[in-house]
Parts: C-alpha cells; sequence; structure tokens
C-alpha cells in the first residue's frame, strides 16, 4: 500500500469573526466563515475549500479516465455547486454537483462518448480521492453536456 501525507497548517487569533491564514506547499490563502454565514468573508472558507477539492479532484480523475479511454478532448468545463444546510445548529454538506460540460472535435468524437460516458463518469468519480472520502455521507451528483 502506498501512503501520502499533505500537510497544511492553519493559524488562527481571535474569536469566531477573526481571519486565518493556511499553508501548504503549494497553497497559501487567508480563510474566514463566510458572509452568507455572518462572517468576515476574508479570503477563502472551509465550505468553499471542500467543494474545490471535490472539483478539482473530479476535473483530473475525469481528464485522465478520458485520455486511457482515448476520447480526445478539446476542453473540459467543470462548475461544482456545494448545497448545504443548517439543521438543529448542526451545518451539513447536503449533496455536491458536478456540472460537465465535455467539448469533442466532431460528431462521430461525440457519438463515441456519448454511448461510453455514463460508464466513464462512474469510473472518474471511482477514481477521485475526495469522492472516495466523501462517499457515504455527501451525495456526489454529475450533470453531463457534450458539446461539438
Amino acid at each position: 500500500m502506498t501512503q501520502h501525507a499533505f500537510k497544511v497548517n492553519f493559524e488562527w487569533q481571535g474569536g469566531r469573526n477573526s481571519v486565518g491564514k493556511l499553508h501548504g506547499d503549494e497553497i497559501h490563502e487567508q480563510f474566514s466563515i463566510p458572509n452568507s454565514l455572518g462572517g468576515t468573508g476574508i479570503g477563502t472558507n472551509p465550505d468553499e475549500l471542500l467543494v474545490s477539492a471535490a472539483g478539482s479532484c473530479f476535473t483530473i480523475s475525469l481528464a485522465a479516465t478520458l485520455e486511457r479511454a482515448h476520447i480526445k478532448v478539446k476542453k473540459l468545463n467543470v462548475s461544482t455547486i456545494g448545497t448545504a444546510s443548517l439543521r438543529h445548529q448542526i451545518f451539513t454538506m447536503e449533496e455536491i454537483t458536478h456540472h460537465v460540460n465535455i467539448y469533442v472535435q466532431d460528431f462521430e468524437s461525440k457519438q463515441k462518448l456519448h454511448q461510453r460516458l455514463e460508464r466513464l463518469l462512474h469510473i472518474a468519480d471511482r477514481n477521485c480521492m475526495v469522492s472516495n472520502s466523501l462517499r457515504g455521507n455527501v451525495p456526489i451528483k454529475i450533470n453531463p453536456l457534450i458539446y461539438i
């Protein structure tokens, strides 16, 4: 079994409405509670980071899956939406939806992809570490469209 450690350090001074800093190998960002939840809205926030992790992981996984399937893609656009709710004073991510736009070269490529799309999306989702980590707790939906 291969293991990888991903380390991110966090600094926070003050109470609920303060601003923290996070530092990883590549990411350096401020974070706080978003305005919509009564926070300062400075920098990113944990909810946005979770949705970003899910979306970026799925995008990379889908690109690799399509490449392995010899599907020539001109462009791949993914818009990921995380829907959260506050129930009984507990804030929870209810679902994550990936809206996927796949741009291909021609009609033949579109037909080829359309025939295999459901299976390829399933493979991409199963190969995404973040999807695997969320599975069973946060439903993940995928809404694909293919364009020429």
